[in-house]
């Protein structure tokens, strides 16, 4: 099984939950009185393109890579999703989903067969 179909799961739902976030689509007509839109849900698909070209990336490389060579594909990802948060004015990922996205690319990371001392130099998204 690739990286990416095994982490494909946990985009979706990723994103299908920032998406009732950004819509209020968990909430009951009456809750919405006083409800504002946290951010534009048309921001989602390049948030999953991101984290798709990730997953794609990780699954090229050699099993067990070094350090550096997971670094720089981790790095690219979350100066990504830096960019990619502040040009929506910091409201898309908030340290829940920012803890998440940690999570998930340490875990796709290790699926690579990188050893631990190599995901310990993994870089986080703050």
């Amino acid at each position: 099984m690739t990286i990416r179909a095994e982490f494909q799961p946990t985009v979706d739902e990723f994103l299908s939950n920032l998406h009732s976030f950004a819509t209020g689509d968990y909430l009951k007509p009456d809750e919405k009185e006083f409800w504002e839109q946290p951010f534009d849900p048309a921001v989602l698909p390049e948030l999953r393109g991101i984290l798709e070209k990730f997953l794609d990336a990780l699954d090229v490389l050699p099993a067990d890579p070094t350090a550096d060579t997971l670094v720089k594909v981790v790095q690219v990802t979350v100066d990504a999703l830096v960019a990619f948060n502040e040009r929506n004015h910091d409201a898309v990922l908030e340290p829940e989903e920012t803890a998440e996205l940690n999570e998930l690319i340490h875990d796709a990371s290790a699926a690579t067969g990188a050893d631990d001392e190599a995901l310990a130099e993994l870089p986080e998204i703050d």
